[in-house]
């Protein structure tokens, strides 16, 4: 799964996308592996990452086409290194350009990943609230990682667990 599965037509179930300044980050991989595991528990529904950093601002925001994509998914993980113990600049840019009610019917998930075990509660009350202001129904637990657990489970142990963890709030995503 990566941006290069993107082209006319491609139209998938679940879309990561993920604010951090630094490409191929480790919110990249992190996500990625989200959208992997649940693409396979809905049925290998196609799923992509979209890493925002990579991709070019037209009058200060982002293609239609990514919005599209977006609109025709099921489930939207918004993720996002803390940055001053919120999201980051770039995901709350895409967000803001999104129409309104844009995730109306789709599951959000939200994702970030925090140095210290203070911003573990970053992703509930900054990053759900604009999940839910678009309209998604965010009924898994957000997936804070600390980078201590990066470092010793690794992206695949963490995306195991949380999958693990959430599979009774995932039973409600249609496959």
């Amino acid at each position: 799964m990566n941006q290069s599965s993107l082209h006319p037509g491609f139209t998938p179930n679940v879309v990561a996308v993920v604010g951090n300044q630094r490409p191929d980050s480790r919110t990249l991989r992190l996500a990625s592996g989200i959208a992997d595991g649940l693409a396979g528990q809905l049925g290998d529904a196609p799923a992509v990452a979209i890493d925002l950093v990579n991709l070019p601002l037209e009058d200060g925001s982002f293609s239609p086409d990514l919005n599209e994509l977006v609109r025709t998914a099921q489930v939207v993980i918004a993720a996002s290194p803390t940055v001053m113990g919120s999201y980051s600049g770039l995901l709350k840019l895409f967000l803001d350009g999104l129409p309104e009610a844009a995730l109306l019917g789709k599951t959000g998930i939200p994702l970030m990943i925090a140095r210290q075990a203070r911003h573990a509660l970053a992703a509930d009350v900054h990053l759900r609230p604009a999940l839910l202001e678009l309209g998604a129904t965010c009924s898994t637990p957000s997936l804070v990682a600390l980078e201590s657990e990066l470092a010793s489970l690794g992206a695949d142990g963490l995306v195991t667990a949380w999958l693990e963890r959430s599979g009774s709030w995932l039973g409600g995503i249609p496959a």
